[in-house]
């Protein structure tokens, strides 16, 4: 009988190094800081050339202009920092309202798209296909010249409910008084919100709880509507009324802010449509069947395992589509909207000359911008993701 002899132990294979893979990583950055280097020489050679300098210092320097709409107190006298603060404040506001509309608007639209009504179906689709085939530009040009323009004059302005006031010098709307009251409604409606949040995030999650869960739920909502109630009766609110030649007290919008909100919504919400339509039939329908089948309503179903499954799908294009709204939104320069580019990249650049520093600093906050909307993505993919095993 053959007696088997004991193999020698393995040697463990060595890790070879990828030196060629390593050479030309290095040597491709190698070529790019040379070529930087060479365009900050370039540049500095051309500016001692024209007589000109560098650097920032021209910040704290007056503007020597005033703009037509801040988020923050804005003079002649204030300087271009300001000028800047104030226009990366007013691009951050325009752009994030109109994301909230945009998205509000596109889900309402998307479920129709996939709703049984025939109509409301048709309605939808003649929507969407019209919207996307258009340039944004023609949209924002329509919507200022057309519908805006058409408004009748302030003396004649139409009157929604006797506190809402449309004409073709803005829309004119109550606007809470300052004061301690609003300091305290905001508080109460801050409360309520965190009290919204808190309740779903810490709702729980197995199927077992689900009547605490809807308890919780509940709780937290009631506890939201109070304190936006109190927020609301607790503070004096200003009605506009017509004296002289306009409208005196509450708040006005823009027409220009007006445009530039309703193109970006109507625009952006048909591509936001679809990718909610996309992602709600990506849903097996036999799931759908099984939970009809079970007694489940159809609202339960689309809230507890349509959209779960769909929004794993949704995110990453309607990250592209907000990204692509950030940048839509510097078309605020063609209906004299003063956002970032119109008062910092337009007037500030014409009066200072220092273009290189002014096209770094607008380029560097909607790169700021754009990519921290895709690491908030990139890392809600991560949670949302399915686990294999």
């Amino acid at each position: 009988m053959p007696v088997s002899t004991p193999s020698a132990p393995r040697r463990r294979p060595r890790r070879r190094w990828p030196w060629a893979a390593l050479a030309q990583q290095a040597a491709a950055i190698a070529l790019v800081a040379a070529a930087f280097a060479y365009l900050g020489t370039n540049i500095t050679r051309n500016l001692a050339a024209n007589g000109m300098t560098g650097g920032f210092g021209f910040l704290w320097q007056e503007a020597g202009f005033a703009m037509s709409f801040s988020l923050i107190e804005m003079s002649e006298s204030s300087t271009y920092g300001r000028v800047f603060l104030a226009g990366v404040l007013n691009t951050l506001f325009i752009a994030g309202l109109s994301l909230v509309t945009a998205t509000v608007l596109g889900l309402v639209v998307g479920f129709a798209r996939v709703s049984a009504a025939r109509p409301l179906t048709l309605a939808a689709t003649v929507y969407v296909e019209a919207l996307r085939n258009v340039p944004m530009l023609l949209i924002l040009i329509f919507v200022q010249t057309v519908a805006l323009r058409s408004l009748p004059v302030v003396r004649e302005a139409i009157a929604i409910g006797d506190a809402v006031y449309l004409s073709n010098r803005g829309i004119y709307f109550p606007w809470p008084e300052p004061g301690q009251d609003l300091r305290l409604a905001l508080g109460a409606l801050v409360a309520g919100c965190l009290g919204l949040v808190a309740a779903w995030v810490l709702r729980p999650r197995t199927p077992v709880l689900v009547r605490r869960d809807l308890a919780a739920t509940i709780a937290g909502i009631t506890v939201g509507v109070i304190l936006l109630v109190v927020a609301v009766l607790n503070v004096d609110w200003q009605r506009p009324v017509f004296r002289g030649f306009d409208f005196r007290g509450g708040a006005k919008m823009m027409p220009e802010f007006a445009a530039l909100l309703l193109a970006l919504t109507l625009y952006n919400a048909a591509f936001i449509a679809e990718i909610v339509r996309a992602g709600l039939q990506s849903v097996d329908h036999g799931q759908i069947e099984a939970a009809r089948a079970l007694g489940l309503r159809d609202g339960f179903i689309q809230r507890r395992i349509v959209l779960p499954q769909a929004l794993r799908l949704m995110v990453p294009p309607l990250t592209n589509q907000y990204v692509h709204l950030i940048k839509a939104s510097s078309l605020a320069t063609v209906v004299g909207f003063p956002d970032l580019v119109a008062v910092f990249l337009g007037t500030s650049l014409n009066q200072t000359g220092r273009a290189i520093e002014i096209v770094v600093m607008t380029a560097a906050v909607y790169l700021t911008l754009c990519l921290g909307l895709g690491a908030l993505s990139a890392a809600w993919n991560t949670r949302v993701s399915l686990k294999g095993r």
